[in-house]
């Protein structure tokens, strides 16, 4: 069971037949079933990025951008650029990105995560939806822990510089089994954001994604005004998760931002920061953020502003998943 904590109280938040744009957590409810996933979707990596620019944002607010010096250093074909830009979250904070970065355009799927783990963690490795591929459907039932394991693992099979430190070490082996409780060490984990490696997005470069970066439209969701268009939710998900990319993808280029899994952000879950550049998050917390709803909630938890947030070592929930990025270093 989610234990979450309001940031702002007011009238607008709904419950199950509503939307809500607020900055506002909410508290979803976990459903269970089985079920889905796609097409051309490749782990290899190449090239290290380049770039640290100042640029135009996206939603209510944009101001304009620079040039990106990140066209010939795409790492794979399934990562979108992003470029810096300052944006407005959760409709009421003026938010700034510094830095271009690469997001992957699909949530990890059950096959990419047990080529690089070794096994799939998954509730839903069956009964896929007709026309879909079961490996090609989001990897879930991860906890944050597993997802920063994922991401060094990642990088040191592709011989990339690993982003996450625990006790002095970049190598998941020295870490020790992965905690099934909250666990100091763990918690104490260290991001170096200059690495070239993989790690997961911070709640701001997730949003501002979400949104799509300098592309915005200010959409509802992901990418449309209309859920139906862009996610699998409870409405139309027959309470399963569905392969990757069979939505239509947002400005950016990026799938499923809303909807099919919720997705481990980096941050503790903690109140915004108005006019913040380059946000990390809270200092400390007991939730990590989880973005972009899931399979089985309604349309309000899939808006690209709602906030959420679990336990860090919790493996228990069928709708929490993960993508990743990398950044772009000279």
């Amino acid at each position: 069971i989610l234990t979450l904590s309001f940031l702002v109280t007011f009238n607008a938040c709904k419950n199950a037949s509503g939307v809500d744009d607020s900055p506002d957590v909410q508290t979803p409810s976990d459903s269970t079933t089985q079920g889905g996933s796609q097409d051309g979707i490749g782990t290899n990596t190449q090239g290290n990025g380049s770039s640290n620019q100042n640029g135009s944002g996206d939603d209510n607010n944009t101001s304009g951008g620079n040039t990106s010096n990140l066209d010939n250093v795409l790492p794979t074909a399934n990562f979108k650029e992003v470029e810096a830009g300052t944006f407005t979250m959760g409709n009421s904070y003026t938010v700034t990105l510094t830095r271009d970065f690469w997001i992957c355009d699909h949530e990890v799927t059950q096959a990419e995560y047990e080529a690089v783990i070794g096994s799939n963690p998954s509730s839903f490795k069956t009964g896929a939806a007709d026309g879909e591929a079961q490996e090609k459907r989001p990897v879930e039932s991860v906890s944050w822990y597993d997802a920063i394991v994922y991401c060094n693992k990642r990088s040191l099979q592709e011989k990339l510089t690993p982003c996450y430190t625990i006790n002095s070490s970049t190598n998941p082996d020295d870490w020790g089994t992965v905690p099934t409780s909250s666990d100091s060490t763990w918690n104490e984990v260290t991001c170096d954001f200059n690495a070239n490696g993989y790690r997961l997005p911070t709640e701001a470069e997730w949003e501002y994604a979400a949104r799509g970066g300098q592309k915005a439209t200010n959409t509802k969701y992901a990418g449309s005004n209309n859920i139906d268009e862009v996610a699998w939710y409870t409405s139309n998900s027959d309470h399963k998760t569905h392969e990757v990319k069979k939505k239509a993808p947002n400005e950016l280029g990026l799938y499923d931002m809303s909807g099919n899994v919720w997705e481990w952000c980096w941050d503790w879950y903690g109140s915004l920061t108005d006019n913040a550049t380059d946000p990390t998050g809270s200092a400390s917390g007991s939730h990590r953020v989880l973005r972009g709803g899931g399979y089985s909630y309604d349309a309000s938890y899939c808006t690209v502003s709602i906030r959420n947030g679990d336990d860090p070592y919790g493996r228990y929930n069928r709708d929490f998943g993960f993508r990743v990025v990398r950044c772009c270093v000279q």
